[in-house]
């Protein structure tokens, strides 16, 4: 019998939405069902044990012991009665007006006794029963109504379980598909939209353009803002990115700090992705605002074209991460995937993994150009540079080494490491034999300062090789700090306590001002040698050369002019009353060995 209650309990939407949510109706058997009804039979003592799920219009069994019907009709249920409740006893059947005539005891398996309790979903609707049935009437004492209960709440944990799984499993699923930061699709979704508009593209004859956006200065941002302004920068450059495409383009995540655009256009049609690109850098480019500081956005873009620069979607991805590397500083951000490309990346890859293992086996040399007193002619000083001969390729130049190790992290790690290592260990030893005072300059990438370790590093090679910190001169260059120049300061002040001085180098060529000068805390000044070399020969540069004495004159801090080549230069230089100068006509760079026949001839003539 169908009671008005139990219709709208048994209808319920609310109840059949978490029911059918829960996608177990009409499933096989499971064993991790199947053990708690056999254990239920058996501590019962019962003939029959069963799993419930009662919808609208039917009764299903999703686990049974002693049933041979995997469902009955709505009508014959006993379990839909129980889900008002929490349990629902019938000591016997024949005498209880709602089951005397139900078909269930009146024919097979002719039901007197009746035990549910009532199974819940994750919001807590009722979803059906474990029941225990028996063909003799039998009472059911409080003990064994609350072990059937606490059975039925092990059934409903793993129901529930099971169901959290299922969701764990959709969001480690969207969590591999889709970006955590910028919710853009991952690298894998992305890159299969791309593959399924290469096949849109070329059954409709059209080409497929895709350009890889990188922001290249990440380290930098990490060292203003963290990891969370980090985030905020690529979520703010993704909502950009978002803001300016077409309905037809498709974007999406190509690494941490790289995202990805692919275009279409139709046969006949002239190819404006150029044209729109270089506007996207310019509109992702702009500087954010986060927690009150401007931070700076560099970044640089790839284009790669199907079917003219490849044939399959993984070298077009690979050919537009080609040309966004091939972005020379200084250059356009811009740069359209050829084969000049391809070749200028793989010999960059090449000499990359060739540095690596020089740097991790020592196998580069380390050079010293001396540095001399401008009034004397005396040695006070030489800079450390390193060189590279490579076995297969023979001398490599530091113009085309230091900018690659520069680029990748690891490398630039390695290579300052073992460059102030050398240096520290030679001037330990020139220490040990000479009594001259003399430093040495070593030259670092200005990104070292954004890193946390960097200063630890430092004080720790001085202190292995009992050097005194005033003796290394750690010279960076003038457009390296410019991009951060308060952790850069913050960095060089701690090392400034411990003794450690620093030069700007190559000072004029970039975009120094007063202002910065002031804030860093610089004992040395290193005139750029493209104004010495002209000293002598362009009014100009003479002009601006006295102007850069007469700021370090202001600013306290000492000079050393670079390039000096000829004797004319050197006069002028002493004439305007530069302190140092360093250049080929005062001595090239050379092997330690030879610096220390210098220092040995100074001494004895000292």
């Amino acid at each position: 019998m169908k009671t008005a209650l139990m219709a709208q309990q048994v209808g319920d939407s609310g109840r059949l939405r978490e029911l059918r949510s829960l996608k177990l109706l009409d499933t096989p058997f499971e064993d991790r069902f199947d053990q708690y009804t056999r254990l239920v039979a058996s501590v019962f003592n019962v003939p029959t044990a069963l799993i419930t799920l009662v919808e609208a219009d039917r009764q299903w069994f999703k686990s049974m012991v002693g049933f041979d019907r995997r469902e009955t009709s709505i009508e014959e249920s006993f379990c839909a009665h129980a889900l008002p409740l929490d349990l629902l006893y019938v000591p016997d059947a024949t005498v209880d007006r709602r089951f005397h005539d139900n078909a269930l005891v009146v024919g097979e398996p002719y039901i007197r006794f009746y035990a549910g309790a009532v199974l819940r979903g994750p919001s807590g609707e009722s979803l059906g029963t474990l029941c225990v049935i028996d063909q003799r009437p039998r009472e059911f004492s409080d003990v064994d109504k609350w072990r059937l209960l606490m059975f039925a709440k092990i059934v409903e944990s793993e129901i529930n379980l099971h169901q959290q799984f299922d969701h764990w499993s959709l969001n480690l699923q969207h969590s591999a598909m889709y970006d955590s930061v910028t919710s853009l699709p991952g690298r894998a979704l992305f890159e299969e939209l791309i593959g399924s508009t290469w096949e849109q593209a070329s059954v409709a004859a059209k080409t497929l353009t895709l350009v890889h956006f990188h922001l290249t200065n990440f380290e930098v941002l990490h060292s203003l803002a963290g990891r969370a302004g980090c985030d905020y920068v690529i979520s703010t450059v993704a909502r950009r990115l978002e803001r300016n495409v077409r309905g037809e383009d498709r974007i999406g995540m190509l690494g941490p700090d790289r995202l990805g655009l692919a275009i279409t256009s139709g046969p006949g049609v002239p190819d404006e992705s150029l044209e729109r690109v270089n506007v996207l850098v310019r509109t992702l480019a702009k500087p954010v605002e986060y927690n009150g500081v401007r931070l700076p956005i560099e970044l640089k873009a790839g284009i790669s074209r199907a079917p003219g620069d490849a044939r399959d979607m993984d070298t077009l991805v690979a050919h537009a991460r080609m040309a966004a590397a091939d972005v020379q500083p200084g250059a356009a951000s811009v740069r359209c995937y050829s084969s000049d490309v391809h070749l200028t990346v793989a010999r960059v890859h090449e000499r990359q993994y060739r540095l690596a293992e020089a740097l991790r086996t020592e196998a580069l040399d380390q050079v010293y150009q001396p540095i001399v007193e401008c009034s004397s002619g005396r040695m006070i000083g030489v800079e450390a540079l390193a060189r590279w001969n490579d076995g297969e390729w023979g001398a490599v130049s530091p113009a085309e080494f230091v900018p690659i190790a520069e680029a990748d992290a690891t490398l630039r790690r390695l290579l300052t490491r073992c460059t102030l290592n050398r240096a520290c260990k030679q001037l330990a030893q020139w220490r040990s034999q000479f009594d001259l005072g003399l430093y040495v300059a070593v030259n670092i990438a200005g990104a070292e300062l954004y890193c946390e370790d960097f200063a630890d590093m430092v004080a720790g090679l001085v202190e292995q090789h009992q050097v005194p910190a005033s003796c290394l001169v750690l010279e960076i260059t003038e457009q390296s700090v410019i991009t951060d120049v308060e952790t850069a300061a913050k960095t060089m002040k701690a090392l400034r306590q411990q003794g450690f001085r620093f030069a700007i180098d190559d000072f004029g060529t970039g975009y120094s001002s007063l202002r910065y000068l002031q804030q860093l805390p610089l004992d040395i000044l290193k005139i750029d040698r493209s104004f010495t070399q002209l000293i002598t020969q362009d009014t100009t540069s003479h002009e601006l050369t006295v102007g850069i004495l007469q700021i370090a004159r202001t600013l306290n801090l000492a000079v050393v002019a670079e390039g000096v080549e000829t004797a004319e230069q050197y006069a002028v230089l002493q004439q305007l009353g530069a302190g140092h100068t360093q250049g080929f006509l005062l001595g090239r760079p050379q092997s330690a060995a030879a610096i220390t026949e210098q220092l040995q001839a100074l001494q004895t003539s000292g």
